[in-house]
């Protein structure tokens, strides 16, 4: 008797977790166009940006070696916490349309709408800051070359890496990390 009921419990989340799924993957469904490689690469990469390099000095003067590591270990805390979360939405239930596509199924519409936006906005900041630290990096080695210079190639390479799709970013990614 407990066997069919364990059955039937089975049965019903293998049922539910079905209806959660968006459907077979077929024509412009998901394509894996990054390889482990890739994968291994863009996350050391991203640890290891050019906010480490210009943004350290001036937090190591002002915290020390242990304000520095506890903020280090305060924040990597938080964004692996983060990461193992959303690494296990994505497993169960790989959609296309990213972490707000997520969003939208696990939390609601609005949600989702409401963290679009704020992902917009984070990169209208973030990306000019990100320019703007590379062409000081870059200028330590070339000094008698205007800023402008680096910040426009740089935009020609992202936008480049970026126009040529999810492959072509990961064996950037890859090169470049």
């Amino acid at each position: 008797m407990s066997g069919d009921a364990s059955e039937k419990n089975k049965e019903v989340y293998v049922q539910d977790t079905e209806s959660l799924a968006p459907g077979p993957v077929t024509g412009g469904g998901l394509h894996r166009q990054l390889k482990n490689r890739h994968i291994a690469m863009i996350s050391i990469g991203g640890v290891i940006g050019t906010g480490l390099f210009v943004g350290t000095g001036g937090s190591l003067a002002n915290g020390g070696p242990v304000g520095l590591f506890l903020g280090y270990l305060t924040m990597g805390t938080i964004v692996f916490s983060v990461m193992i979360s959303l690494g296990e939405m994505v497993a169960f239930l790989p959609i296309p349309g990213g972490h707000i596509k997520l969003a939208e199924r696990f939390v609601n519409r609005a949600f989702s709408f409401a963290m679009g936006w704020n992902y917009w906005y984070n990169w209208t900041i973030v990306a000019p800051a990100e320019l703007s630290a590379a062409a000081i990096l870059v200028n330590y080695w070339h000094p008698n070359v205007n800023d402008a210079v680096w910040v426009a190639i740089c935009i020609i390479v992202v936008l480049t890496i970026n126009l040529l799709g999810a492959g072509a970013y990961g064996e950037a990614e890859f090169i470049f990390a």
